[in-house]
């Protein structure tokens, strides 16, 4: 049967799934209150650099963080509003120095099902280099095909209590009640995946990072070695 997508995708598609995630949590005043490993190795910030500073000076996210988001926004039943993620693909300069594509994933915390989430409003955002998708090759694979951030309901995934079960392990340091609240508000949005020209969906499987010594980038922030 036809697939709908580019020959050679299909075997390339689940592997491209795993990826290394920045992720970050941002409060209702844009600003860092969490910044993970995978943070600092995307965009050359450490820990201490990113808490407290604008999100928008420290991630390509432009409009998604805003009142009025401007981004791409479509939650997996196609939905806009306040209480819609965005996604989007920006160019940024990454901790080695080049210039590159990430794919960026926001979830509002505000209108959460969690009393304490909507609470305390603000966004959670995941992000990723697309030099990851095909092991230094940009965001177009086999014929042209090309990558886009978008979500899905994780149900419709093989294996999706498990997608589930990971997700509290990938965010910043912080409380484990906090961190199971996150997942399930990225579960109650929409999970976040890869669309492959529009034809196929892939489920994000992020790859866990372990601290690294830093050194200095031609950019000029620290970046990780090895």
């Amino acid at each position: 049967m036809d697939s709908g997508f580019p020959p050679g995708l299909s075997r390339q598609v689940a592997a491209a799934g795993r990826i290394p995630l920045a992720v970050a949590v941002v409060d209702r005043d844009g600003l860092v209150s969490h910044w993970s490993t995978g943070a600092r190795r995307l965009f050359g910030h450490s820990d201490g650099e990113a808490r407290g500073r604008r999100a928008d000076d420290l991630m390509p996210v432009a409009g998604a963080l805003a009142a009025q988001e401007q981004g791409v926004a479509h939650g997996p039943s196609g939905g806009r509003g306040t209480a819609a993620p965005a996604a989007g693909l920006a160019t940024a300069c990454a901790s080695d120095g080049a210039r590159t594509d990430v794919l960026w994933w926001a979830y509002p915390l505000a209108g959460a099902s969690d009393r304490v989430l909507a609470q305390r409003a603000g966004h959670l955002v995941l992000a990723a280099d697309t030099r990851g998708l095909t092991r230094g090759g940009p965001a177009r694979l086999a014929h042209g095909a090309r990558v886009m951030p978008g979500f899905a309901r994780p149900g419709r995934f093989r294996g999706a209590h498990r997608l589930g079960a990971r997700l509290p392990y990938i965010l910043p340091a912080m409380a484990r009640a906090d961190a199971v609240r996150l997942a399930e508000r990225v579960l109650e949005l929409g999970y976040p995946v890869l669309e492959f020209s529009h034809c196929e969906q892939v489920p994000v499987t992020p790859v866990r990072y372990l601290p690294h010594a830093q050194r200095r980038t031609p950019c000029g922030s620290p970046a990780a070695t090895g």
